[in-house]
């Protein structure tokens, strides 16, 4: 018998008192990516595939499969993130799922809010690792975008 899981995603946002154009930058540009981030090689086409290079864990290697979905300067990027080892148990193996950045101005002109979905989480036990890491993961590469933009925009990458 095959089991059927629901899916589920995590939602993150975070405002930054820079334009739109600014943060589009930071999500489409390679280098720009890199350095809040993971390296990758995006580009901001639909059916671009690309990569993102994590650290390697047990026998996988690190690297995610990518492609992008929909990209609408300069509000939002959507791409499938695919990755994984069948050794990784306690990460629930592999991870098929979309990720979806939108930028909207926020409503007194004086910045822009960034939203982060992570969508197509299974909601089968062996996945809650995987779901809670990238729950955090989330999280944390926001406030690293947030630290790195200054000089990103300062030294112009």
């Amino acid at each position: 018998m095959t089991e059927v899981f629901e899916k589920r995603a995590i939602t993150t946002s975070a405002d930054f008192p820079y334009p739109v154009e600014t943060l589009w930058r930071a999500m489409t540009d390679s280098e720009w990516l890199a350095v809040w981030f993971f390296p990758n090689d995006i580009q901001p086409m639909p059916g671009h595939g690309f990569t993102i290079w994590s650290r390697p864990i047990e026998r996988w290697d690190g690297e995610f499969r990518c492609e992008v979905l929909e990209a609408s300067a300069p509000r939002l990027l959507k791409f499938r993130w695919t990755g994984g080892h069948e050794e990784l148990k306690a990460f629930g193996k592999f991870i098929d799922t979309v990720v979806t950045w939108t930028l909207a101005p926020l409503p007194d002109g004086a910045g822009t809010t960034f939203t982060f979905v992570h969508e197509g989480f299974s909601t089968d036990p062996a996945t809650d690792a995987v779901f809670e890491v990238m729950g955090k993961g989330s999280q944390s590469v926001l406030r690293s975008l947030a630290r790195r933009l200054p000089d990103l925009i300062a030294h112009g990458a």
